[in-house]
C-alpha cells in the first residue's frame, strides 16, 4: 500500500518523529538461554519408504502411586484450569471451516503468487533453533489449541515455564486443522502480548500477508503494535479494517498512518470523523491519537496530555504514550497487568532510568535474560558518575565481576541479594547475578553462601557450574546446607547428592515461607524427576499430604500429551496448570504432573530448572 509505505519510510527517515519503529523489532530475537542448555539433538535424516517398524513402547510420566486412587471430593479441590470449557468449545464449533471460506472470498488477492506465504506452518524460528518439532501438536484438533490459549491467563508463575511456551509459540510449526490459520496465529500472537512478549508478538504477526487477516487477526495486529510502543504497524490493515471493525480504534488507526505519512489533512479529517461514529474514543485516547498524528512530519501542534483522572492503563495508552516519549505514571503500571511491565522494559523511546525496575520484573517473567540485565545497568553506569557509583546497583554488580579479590566479589554478590524487597525482586537479583556467581570459585570458604550462589546460577540455567558444589554442598548441614542440598539434588545434570527421605519431608523447618509446601515443592519435582526410589514415594506422599492419585480433566490431559510424546501440546497444558504469578498458588500435584510430563517428552533440563525455581521463590 502506498501510504504504508510512505509511513515507513518516514519513520525511519525524519530523526524529529516522537515515533519510531523500535530497534529491537529490527533484530532477530536472542537467546536467552545460556550456551549448550538443553541442545536438541540434529534431527536424523529421513528414514527410506520401507514399511515402519514396530514402535517402541511409549515412555510416560511415572505414574502416582497405586494406593493413592483418585476421588471426587479431593479432586475438586485442584485448581480449575478451564480444560473442560476448552473441550466443549471444540466440539461446538462446527462451522469454523465454512466462515474461514466465506472470510476468504471477501479478502484482497493484491499479493503476486510468488511472493505469498504459506500458512501450513507459520513461525519464525526453525524447529531445529527451538527444539520444538513442527508436529508438535500431534493430530490435537485446532479449535481445542485456540481455546486454550485464548483463555490462558498470562503471565504464569514459572520463568522456565514461560521460555518454554515461548519457543513454542514462536516456531515455525504446521497448522492445526479444523481452524482458520490467520486465527491460529492471532491467538498464539495475544497470548505472546499477554505474556509479556512485545518482540515476538510482533515478529510473528507479520508471517501472515495481510490480505489474508481476520478480525482475530485485526485484534492481535493491535495487540503486538501497541506492547510494541509500534503505531505504525497498523498501517498495512487499517484501511480493511476499519471497514470491517466497530469499534473505535482503527478510525484512529487511519488518522495516525495518514499523519505519519504527512497527509496533515486527510488525517485531520479522518480523525473529525473518527470524533462523530457513536463508538467514539473519548478523553485521554483520543488524545493520544491526536498526539501521534500531530508527530508527523506536517504536524503542526503536539497535544497536551494529562493522566489526572486516568485509573487504567490500557494497551492502546500504553502503546501510544510509549510511542510518543511520554511519561506514564508508575501508580497505573502498578494496578497494571505485569506483562505490561516487560513491554515498558522494551519500550525504546522511554528513558532508561524509567525502566530500571521494569527490565528486573521482565526477567523474572523470563522475556529478558541475564545478560539483558548486565547490559542494562552496565549502560547505566557508562552514563552516571564514575566516583559515586560504588554503592550502586551497578557499581556492586562491576565489583562481584572485577574485584581482584574473590572474597570482595562475594560480598558484592551478597550485597545485591540483601537490597531487593520482595520475592520478586529478590529472584531477579538471582538472576542478575547467575554468571558473577559461577564465577566464584567452589570453596567452603563460601559455604554460607553456597545456596544463594546455587540459586542464581540455577535461575539462568548455568547446571553444569553449579554442579562443581557438589563436594562443598555434601559437607554442610544445617538449614542452609538443607537448602544448597536441595537445589543440587533438582538442578543438577546427574544426582550427585544422597537423597534421604527424613531430609526431604523436614525441608524448610527453620527456613523462610511455608515448610510444608517447601517440602511438598522438593518432593513432587525429585517424584517427577525419577530420583526418588518408588517404594519411597508413596510413604512420602501420605506423610507430606501430597495426593499424587488425584486426576481432573487437566491432569488427564497432559499425562495423555506426554504419553503421546507431543513436546509443544505438553508445554502449553504446563502453562494452563499454573495460571498464577504467585509461587505460593502453585498446586504441589500440579507441578509433579508437569516436570514428569516435561521430562517424558524431551525437556529434562527444563523440568529440573522448573523444580529449582519452585525451591528458590517459595
Amino acid at each position: 500500500m502506498p501510504r504504508t509505505k510512505a509511513a515507513i519510510d518516514l519513520l525511519a527517515g525524519v530523526a524529529m518523529l516522537a515515533v519510531a519503529i523500535p530497534a529491537f523489532g529490527q533484530q532477530s530475537p536472542q537467546s536467552i538461554l545460556p550456551p549448550g542448555f538443553g541442545t536438541p539433538a540434529k534431527a536424523p535424516p529421513p528414514p527410506p519408504a520401507t514399511p515402519a517398524p514396530a514402535q517402541p513402547p511409549v515412555v510416560a510420566p511415572p505414574p502416582p502411586p497405586a494406593s493413592a486412587e483418585p476421588g471426587n471430593a479431593v479432586a475438586s479441590s485442584l485448581p480449575d484450569t478451564g480444560l473442560d470449557e476448552a473441550a466443549n468449545a471444540a466440539i461446538e464449533d462446527q462451522a469454523a471451516n465454512a466462515a474461514a471460506e466465506a472470510a476468504a472470498e471477501l479478502r484482497k488477492q493484491d499479493i503476486p503468487e510468488f511472493a505469498r506465504r504459506s500458512t501450513e506452518h507459520v513461525g519464525f524460528l526453525r524447529p531445529e533453533v527451538t527444539g520444538v518439532p513442527a508436529d508438535g501438536f500431534g493430530n490435537t484438533a485446532g479449535r481445542y489449541l485456540t481455546t486454550l490459549m485464548a483463555r490462558l491467563d498470562a503471565p504464569v508463575a514459572s520463568r522456565w515455564v514461560s521460555m518454554l511456551l515461548r519457543r513454542v509459540l514462536t516456531t515455525d510449526i504446521q497448522t492445526p486443522g479444523g481452524v482458520d490459520p490467520s486465527d491460529w496465529v492471532a491467538e498464539r500472537v495475544l497470548l505472546l502480548t499477554r505474556m509479556g512478549e512485545a518482540d515476538a508478538a510482533r515478529l510473528l504477526v507479520q508471517r501472515v500477508d495481510p490480505d489474508k487477516a481476520t478480525p482475530r487477526l485485526y485484534d492481535a495486529i493491535l495487540e503486538a503494535g501497541m506492547a510494541s510502543a509500534d503505531p505504525a504497524a497498523l498501517c498495512p490493515v487499517a484501511d480493511v479494517a476499519d471497514t470491517k471493525s466497530k469499534t473505535s480504534t482503527w478510525p484512529l488507526a487511519r488518522a495516525m498512518c495518514a499523519g505519519l505519512s504527512g497527509e496533515a489533512g486527510t488525517a485531520s479529517a479522518l480523525v473529525d470523523r473518527a470524533r462523530s461514529l457513536p463508538h467514539a474514543a473519548q478523553g485521554i485516547d483520543l488524545l493520544l491519537a491526536e498526539r501521534i498524528v500531530g508527530a508527523g512530519p506536517n504536524g503542526k501542534r503536539a497535544t497536551d496530555i494529562q493522566w489526572s483522572g486516568v485509573n487504567e492503563l490500557t494497551s492502546w495508552r500504553f502503546g501510544l504514550a510509549s510511542a510518543a516519549g511520554l511519561a506514564i505514571p508508575d501508580t497505573l503500571f502498578d494496578n497494571g497487568n505485569l506483562a505490561m511491565q516487560a513491554w515498558r522494559a522494551r519500550a525504546p523511546m522511554l528513558p532508561a532510568q524509567s525502566r530500571l525496575g521494569a527490565e528486573r520484573i521482565a526477567a523474572t517473567l523470563g522475556v529478558m535474560s541475564s545478560a539483558d540485565l548486565v547490559d542494562f545497568l552496565s549502560a547505566q553506569a557508562e552514563s552516571g558518575d564514575p566516583y559515586a557509583m560504588d554503592q550502586t546497583p551497578a557499581g556492586r554488580l562491576r565489583s562481584a565481576y572485577a574485584a581482584q579479590d574473590e572474597s570482595d566479589r562475594v560480598a558484592a554478590l551478597r550485597a545485591l541479594w540483601t537490597d531487593p524487597e520482595g520475592e520478586r525482586d529478590q529472584y531477579a537479583s538471582r538472576i542478575l547475578t547467575a554468571r558473577a556467581s559461577a564465577r566464584i570459585t567452589p570453596s567452603s570458604d563460601y559455604a554460607s553462601d553456597a545456596s544463594a550462589l546455587l540459586a542464581s546460577m540455577l535461575s539462568a540455567g548455568l547446571d553444569t557450574q553449579a554442579a562443581r558444589w557438589t563436594g562443598v554442598v555434601r559437607s554442610l548441614s544445617g538449614t542452609s546446607g538443607d537448602e544448597a542440598w536441595a537445589l543440587l539434588a533438582v538442578g543438577a545434570p546427574r544426582l550427585q547428592v544422597e537423597i534421604d527421605t527424613d531430609r526431604i519431608a523436614k525441608f524448610g523447618d527453620g527456613g523462610r515461607g511455608s515448610a510444608k509446601l517447601r517440602a511438598q515443592f522438593l518432593f513432587v519435582s525429585l517424584a517427577g524427576l525419577g530420583r526418588i526410589a518408588p517404594r519411597d514415594v508413596d510413604k512420602l506422599a501420605q506423610r507430606l499430604d501430597v495426593p499424587l492419585g488425584v486426576q481432573n480433566e487437566w491432569t488427564r490431559a497432559i499425562d495423555t500429551a506426554a504419553a503421546k510424546r507431543e513436546p509443544a501440546l505438553t508445554a502449553l497444558l504446563a502453562a494452563v496448570g499454573m495460571q498464577t504469578t504467585d509461587w505460593t498458588q502453585v498446586s504441589p500435584v500440579f507441578l509433579y504432573h508437569i516436570i514428569a510430563s516435561l521430562r517424558a517428552v524431551g525437556y529434562e533440563p527444563e523440568a529440573r530448572m522448573i523444580a529449582a525455581e519452585a525451591l528458590s521463590r517459595t
